[in-house]
């Protein structure tokens, strides 16, 4: 095998739409990274998912955080306050205040990991991929590119941020490739065409048209990739990455 990289970070998202916590480990299996995006926010009035990348109303949402608690579900960050669980009664209101609008949130159907939630059940707007991974060698090549001096990977919302040198854009080179990521291998499936929410502003990041511009032209709007365990495991930060079998 190739050894390729090393994991820098890893990131799970408790609930979908909102930015997630790092963690120093993520456990995995074939259907993805355990405790990550179980759940949603949706409009309480049309029982429709918040849609931040198309809908500028659900902007909000990039400035909320969710995370995984002491108790039973993730809680929800709100600017300068919580978290506040998904079952708190206090919730809804929290979110109607923050949104403008009425807000609630719900479990995302064929996720559900108990009967005791307690929580409305909504589909999700899109079939999450597994995993997602970026490297930093297409970060540089994109500052590279639009001059900004730092481009944040949050922007991007990987499941793993790999430190790699390398060609431009080197992730297009793993799919339909077998990766091995401390102990777990992956099945590269495909890359992760990006909207809207890369250049929106978020909690230290000022809107930049600049960054989608930069993938659409130089990268068929392309950014990372999509990759699937073949088996169940954790990975942490400092493992290393390889190609091949």
């Amino acid at each position: 095998m190739l050894e390729i990289g090393r994991v820098l970070e890893v990131w799970r998202y408790p609930v979908s739409s909102v930015g997630g916590e790092m963690s120093d480990a993520l456990r995995l299996s074939p259907g993805g990274v355990a405790g990550d995006r179980l759940f949603g926010l949706y409009d309480r009035a049309s029982r429709c998912p918040a849609a931040p990348e198309q809908e500028p109303r659900w902007r909000a949402a990039l400035n909320l955080s969710s995370v995984l608690c002491d108790r039973p579900l993730p809680g929800l960050r709100f600017p300068e306050r919580g978290p506040i669980a998904l079952d708190d009664p206090c919730l809804p209101q929290h979110l109607t205040e923050h949104f403008g609008f009425d807000v609630g949130i719900a479990a995302h159907s064929g996720s559900m990991q108990s009967t005791e939630m307690r929580l409305p059940v909504i589909a999700p707007r899109y079939a999450v991929s597994p995993l997602h991974l970026l490297t930093t060698a297409s970060l540089r090549a994109l500052e590279t590119m639009t001059g900004i001096a730092s481009i944040d990977r949050r922007r991007f919302r990987p499941s793993v941020l790999i430190e790699t040198d390398g060609e431009v854009f080197i992730e297009n080179d793993w799919v339909g490739q077998t990766l091995t990521i401390g102990r777990v291998e992956v099945t590269v499936s495909e890359r992760t065409r990006r909207c809207g929410m890369t250049l929106v502003s978020q909690p230290g990041l000022e809107e930049e048209p600049n960054v989608l511009r930069a993938i659409m032209r130089h990268n068929a709007r392309s950014l990372g990739v999509y990759a699937t365990p073949r088996g169940s495991g954790s990975i942490s930060v400092g493992d290393r990455v390889y190609a091949g079998t």
